[in-house]
């Protein structure tokens, strides 16, 4: 896959590129060595249920395959909380759990055990490829990686997310590039406080978008309507140049009327050629998925 797309907060990139280089290129070399079209499924997503979608688990888990054989390994870290305020912000910097349970309960109060987990960690790098929903992303930014950081056992997080391209073949509901990092733009430049490198990732040759039949139909019913219009364009030109008495702006009017139409019409054209193109593709991968 490409990785074209990267945001860099808080001058991460600089630190992985200086600091971490033969990490981060392990990172960039896994994402271009997987080829997400041949991890698709059809969808049984009550939205887009029969469409061939990208299988968000099987590239997470081609993820896991090929950065766990290069030494990246998930972290998990726990921790205790309480409802008491107070003692909230004495032991929320407290790395050492058992010393916060012990706080928590010698003040009277309950200690929930909780906990963080990243997908890969190494050298004090932390990534996470997130193919879940739109709220994921934001937890894994402000909660995960602000989290290990502000702990001192990272110096840096990687976020990767599809495109919003790649997104429109997935599962509805996933959280997509161009939109996250408007989100981080947003909240300005100290927010997350920890360096984060996002990178957008999408296939090179994409399947074909979802509904591609309906958007076939749509579209020879507008190569039906425009060709009226180039009918009746064509009429209009036609009694214009016959007219008694010709006058040349009704003519020339006519003329410009009528080479819209037939823009318009090689316009509708070419979606439709394009729309007939995804409905043949999309059934041979139909018929490779149900083999």
């Amino acid at each position: 896959m490409r990785h074209d797309y990267i945001y860099n907060h808080l001058n991460a990139e600089e630190f992985l590129i200086v600091k971490r280089s033969a990490q981060w290129q392990q990172i960039l070399d896994a994402i271009e060595s997987i080829d997400a079209n041949q991890f698709l499924k059809i969808s049984n997503d009550k939205t887009r249920r029969g469409e061939v979608l990208y299988n968000q688990v099987a590239i997470n888990d081609e993820f896991k395959r090929i950065l766990g054989s290069s030494g990246w390994n998930e972290m998990k870290t726990e921790y205790y909380v309480t409802g008491d305020i107070s003692t909230s912000k004495d032991i929320v910097r407290e790395k050492d759990a058992e010393v916060q349970k012990r706080t928590i309960e010698e003040r009277g109060h309950t200690a929930f055990s909780t906990y963080n987990q990243v997908d890969f960690v190494k050298d004090r790098i932390a990534v996470e490829v997130q193919f879940g929903k739109y709220f994921s992303v934001a937890y894994d930014l402000h909660v995960k990686h602000t989290f290990f950081f502000l702990r001192d056992e990272i110096d840096v997080g990687i976020e990767i997310i599809p495109t919003h391209a790649m997104m429109r073949r997935m599962d509805t509901g996933v959280s997509w590039f161009e939109n996250e990092v408007t989100n981080v733009i947003r909240e300005g430049r100290n927010n997350p406080s920890v360096p984060i490198v996002i990178i957008g990732i999408e296939p090179e040759d994409l399947i074909p978008e979802t509904n591609a039949t309906k958007r076939a139909e749509t579209a020879a019913k507008r190569v039906e309507k425009t060709l009226e219009k180039v009918t009746k364009a064509e009429a209009k030109l036609t009694k214009a140049r016959n007219a008694r008495v010709p006058d040349d702006d009704k003519i020339v009017s006519a003329e410009t009327q009528l080479e819209a139409c037939r823009q318009d019409l090689l316009v509708a054209e070419s979606e439709l050629a394009a729309a007939q193109i995804d409905v043949q593709r999309t059934e041979e991968l139909k018929k490779q998925l149900q083999h």
